[in-house]
């Protein structure tokens, strides 16, 4: 069993990756000297809508990645046939979010689905 991260050393991580983060932009110029709240502003949405997309992938990619056998179709129940990963942009309030997911079709019904519908509340 994995130890359980506390919410401190949770928070201690989040700021030595956001110190790494500006760090590098300071290396590369974008941290100037004259920047305004406005710029310190514009530079906490960037980062913190960055992280929560990829929060989105990764936590999306748990969810939908098992494309193994057969589903059931969600229409009639009988057995789905794999065909292949498909991707697609899912529109979140944090930005697009790409989702790859396996795509099944339903010989008795003649049509698609994706059985991570069901799994992420479609």
């Amino acid at each position: 069993m994995a130890k359980r991260i506390t919410k401190e050393e949770k928070d201690e991580r989040i700021k030595a990756l956001v110190a790494a983060l500006l760090a590098e932009e300071e290396a590369e110029g974008l941290d100037a000297p004259h920047e305004t709240i406005d710029d310190i502003e514009d530079t906490m949405i960037r980062i913190g809508d960055a992280v929560a997309r990829e929060v989105g992938v990764q936590k999306l990619a748990r969810h939908t990645g098992d494309a193994s056998g057969s589903r059931p179709c969600p229409k009639c129940g009988h057995a789905g046939v794999y065909l292949k990963r498909h991707s697609r942009q899912l529109i979140s309030s944090r930005g697009q979010v790409p989702l790859t997911e396996a795509k099944y079709h339903c010989p008795k019904c003649r049509r698609n689905f994706f059985p991570s519908d069901g799994l992420l509340g479609h």
